[in-house]
């Protein structure tokens, strides 16, 4: 698949206003960034291909926050979970914007993601994270979808397509400046709240709250932030 390279590593302007209003053209030169020539880089999105890559297939309105805290502005956007990009829009063009570029924060969709660190197997990873509720603890949240190829054919059964998993999601909780750590039940979570694990256990508990559900954990973390 044929993608074209625009840009390597450029570095962006030295700016004297933190909170400059960076424009779609600006973006463009400030970001390390590659074409989509054929609308979608390296993701397989042939139409004989099943599922999607994406998050949400439509683009969104939105801002992209810089690592000097300045912002591109009406940028459309969407995320790629399956390369762990964004891409935005400009015009007719696709564009991927790497996680471990100059790029700390994007709004859109109603949404807020953050290229952050954190422990996969061992080592310290950089990627985008959807923060759900942030203070001295963030709760995050990190999606992941995979590529199947077609299974070969067996007697009596179809085979299945080439296609894309469903989207899968871990839970990610980041205290103060370390690397985010994923939790996947409760005692894996009391234990990355430290001192104050029993006083979560017995907020938890009494308040009847499941770490499956996305607003129970908000309420839990918020909880947390307030101690």
């Amino acid at each position: 698949m044929k993608r074209f390279v625009l840009g390597i590593s450029l570095v962006i302007a030295l700016v004297n206003n933190l909170c400059a209003q960076y424009q779609p053209t600006n973006f463009l030169n400030d970001v390390r960034f590659k074409k989509i020539t054929d609308g979608t880089s390296s993701t397989f999105k042939a139409p004989e291909i099943q599922g999607t890559p994406y998050l949400e297939d439509k683009f969104s309105q939105g801002r992209v926050m810089m690592r000097d805290s300045s912002f591109a502005n009406d940028i459309a956007l969407r995320y790629n979970a399956f390369s762990d990009n964004l891409e935005f829009r400009k015009g007719d063009d696709l564009y991927n914007i790497d996680p471990r570029t100059i790029v700390k924060r994007a709004e859109f969709g109603g949404r807020i993601f953050e290229c952050l660190s954190f422990y996969e197997n061992g080592k310290i990873n950089n990627g985008y994270f959807e923060v759900l509720t942030k203070g001295k603890a963030a709760l995050l949240v990190r999606y992941t979808i995979k590529f199947m190829e077609k299974e070969k054919r067996k007697a009596f059964d179809d085979p299945k397509p080439d296609r894309y998993t469903e989207v899968q999601k871990f839970y990610f909780i980041a205290i103060g400046d370390a690397p985010a750590q994923k939790f996947a039940n409760k005692k894996g979570l009391l234990e990355l709240f430290g001192v104050q694990s029993q006083e979560m256990e017995t907020f938890i508990s009494k308040n009847k709250l499941s770490i499956r559900k996305d607003d129970d954990l908000i309420k839990i973390v918020a909880h947390y932030n307030l101690l």
